[in-house]
């Protein structure tokens, strides 16, 4: 007589949870028996193979419906075609995380280093920076279809940067760009880049809905315009100013801001 297994049995042996196998289940992946008696699951060596089947298309990449799918119809399937499929999607995903793990490893740096850094005054080269396109404000939400175009593969907020004009008499005007950052051996001809190799870098916390927070950014520029003065630079009349991470305070949004001011 074929031996029989439990549903313990079977986790031990495959090293599933029973939800997993609960949800093949109600999938129609695997068909066990029950005893009459008890009305315990029972399965046989087939089930068994049946699941270690569909383990092996999982960690290839293959969904639930997509292994029913090649239970039910592999004659009538293109193989090569379908493998070539799941190298193109995990490519795709592979390039995802890979470009995750860098945001996560710059956040993770930049938060070590703002215990140091924020409200401090440095010369510093600006990363390079494409221009995308432009949009009026921050809140021009019917804009924000612009961003996307460029940007989908990138959060909104490290898209975008407020790029100030002033001169001697204070703050002017402002416009929202869509950015890129590049490296330096990216540079192409017509192209519009944030490229500046000399700045006045100042790292600030804005709370949201914040009030005075006009007359707070002119305090800002003047305290650059003083520390300007200070150390013989000339400012060129523009400013940058990038989110670089959001904090939460009282339960607010607050966000650090990354200013860079180039000079001569």
């Amino acid at each position: 007589m074929e031996e029989k297994y439990l549903t313990n049995d079977l986790l031990s042996i495959t090293g599933m949870t029973r939800d997993t196998l609960r949800h093949y289940e109600q999938k129609g992946l695997i068909q066990p028996e029950k005893d009459t008696y008890n009305n315990y699951r029972q399965f046989r060596f087939a089930d068994i193979y049946r699941l270690l089947t569909i383990d092996f298309y999982r960690k290839r990449g293959f969904s639930i419906n997509e292994v029913k799918n090649l239970q039910e119809n592999f004659n009538e399937l293109d193989f090569p075609q379908l493998m070539q499929q799941k190298k193109l999607e995990m490519e795709e995903k592979l390039q995802y995380y890979s470009s995750t793990l860098d945001r996560i490893n710059k956040l993770a740096m930049f938060q070590q280093e703002l215990a140091e850094t924020l409200d401090c005054l440095t010369l510093e080269r600006m990363p390079l920076y494409e221009v995308l396109g432009s949009f009026s404000e921050f809140d021009a939400f019917e804009e924000y279809h612009q961003i996307l175009a460029h940007c989908s593969n990138e959060d909104i907020l490290s898209s975008i940067v407020r790029s100030f004009a002033f001169d001697e008499t204070g703050l002017n005007h402002s416009r929202m760009l869509i950015v890129k950052e590049v490296s330096d051996n990216c540079l192409q001809e017509g192209k519009e880049y944030l490229n500046a190799s000399r700045c006045i870098r100042l790292i600030v916390t804005e709370t949201l809905g914040e009030e005075n927070s006009e007359e707070m950014a002119h305090q800002l520029f003047e305290k650059i315009l003083n520390y300007s003065l200070e150390k013989n630079l000339e400012p060129l009349g523009e400013a940058f100013v990038f989110t670089k991470m959001v904090t939460y305070q009282d339960r607010n949004e607050q966000a650090v801001l990354e200013i860079f001011v180039p000079v001569k």
